[in-house]
């Protein structure tokens, strides 16, 4: 009995000790700038396209030593903007253009202030057009085409900017991406999409600021799955090998199939509005002295497709920002993103703006 009262008193004790800690942490994050989650609202088929929860202002820190602390305005509609959206019925006395600027992570842009993003220095470049940016992290070409046809259901654009980055393209299909609450291409090229709600267990988690620094900051999950690759790095070899040779096959051959669905529903709407794409720059290259696009690379082949692809649209306005960065760089040697994030810095979203302004004169010239 003794023994049993014994292990009990130590159980307590420990426990005790554990709430301790845990209660001091949380108080100590709480304290410091760590990154709110930007809550990804249900996805379903009464609200089918992604958003985050709307009318909030939320902090983000970039990396995990909060050297890079960044406050981000939520907007009406849940997009990351100071600018507030109209649906179209109260735009019946409207002056200015509608733009919408559509893309994943580098139109949410959580990496600068909202005034510092491509779209609001294109919006600010021009008082006859209003853009309404709409992207979420994570979206690939078969997203953007849903969030086009949304907003050419809500807002009735003039305009259509579509940023299309590296990772765009094989994640288009479920059995790559595999992230509920996004659309993905079916087989018979129609959007399919994925339902998402946030578990009870998420929402709480969501709540808690060193949970959050955990995951949003210290992306511990990543870090994890880092080691398990090394950790099994020696584990059959060769039946490895022959597994990402088939896989990598497939993420290619999917790219390409992406890039052709996406740009046939470019085709189609650029018939009627006014279409911009922006390629991003493989910027690594640039840095490295190389002129061109990584040659061996899916990512170039993806990327060449979209180019090959755009030659054969009249309608379509095509921004390639490979030479643009290369000649920026070659000019001023400044990253156009930071050496701890891929994303376009400060510099980054000045250069892709000059690059939009330049192409929305000759278009309304």
């Amino acid at each position: 009995m003794s023994l049993i009262k014994s292990l009990f008193r130590w159980g307590f004790y420990l426990s005790y000790i554990f709430l301790v800690v845990v209660a001091l942490l949380e108080l100590v994050f709480r304290i410091l700038p760590t990154s709110d989650s930007l809550m990804i609202q249900a996805v379903n088929e009464n609200n089918p396209i992604l958003h985050f929860k709307e009318n909030r202002t939320v902090n983000k820190q970039i990396g995990f030593n909060f050297t890079h602390v960044n406050k981000k305005n939520i907007n009406n509609f849940g997009y990351a903007t100071d600018r507030e959206f109209l649906i179209k019925d109260l735009q019946q006395n409207k002056k200015n253009k509608i733009a919408v600027a559509i893309g994943d992570s580098f139109v949410e842009a959580v990496q600068v202030h909202n005034d510092d993003t491509f779209h609001a220095l294109l919006d600010k470049s021009n008082e006859d057009i209003d853009i309404y940016p709409i992207g979420v992290n994570g979206s690939p070409l078969s997203q953007y085409v849903a969030f086009y046809k949304y907003a050419e259901r809500l807002f009735d654009p003039d305009i259509y900017i579509f940023t299309i980055v590296y990772n765009d393209f094989d994640q288009s299909w479920f059995k790559i991406k595999k992230a509920p609450g996004y659309h993905y291409f079916t087989d018979e090229y129609e959007l399919e999409l994925i339902n998402y709600k946030p578990s009870n267990l998420k929402e709480l988690a969501r709540k808690s600021a060193f949970v959050r620094y955990l995951y949003l900051d210290l992306q511990i999950s990543v870090q994890i799955n880092r080691f398990k690759k090394i950790f099994k790095k020696d584990e059959k070899p060769k039946l490895k090998i022959q597994i990402n040779d088939d896989y990598n096959i497939m993420r290619k051959e999917l790219g390409i199939k992406a890039a052709d669905i996406f740009m046939d529903h470019i085709k189609y709407l650029s018939e009627k509005k006014n279409v911009i794409i922006v390629l991003d720059g493989d910027r690594d290259s640039i840095y490295n002295g190389k002129k061109h696009r990584e040659i061996d690379s899916y990512i170039t082949l993806w990327m060449e497709r979209i180019i090959y692809k755009a030659k054969q649209i009249q309608s379509l306005h095509l921004i390639d920002m490979h030479p643009i960065f290369l000649a920026n760089w070659q000019k001023n040697q400044r990253k156009f993103n930071w050496d701890y994030d891929g994303h376009w810095n400060e510099l980054g979203h000045s250069v892709v703006s000059e690059a939009l302004i330049k192409k929305l004169k000759k278009i309304y010239k």
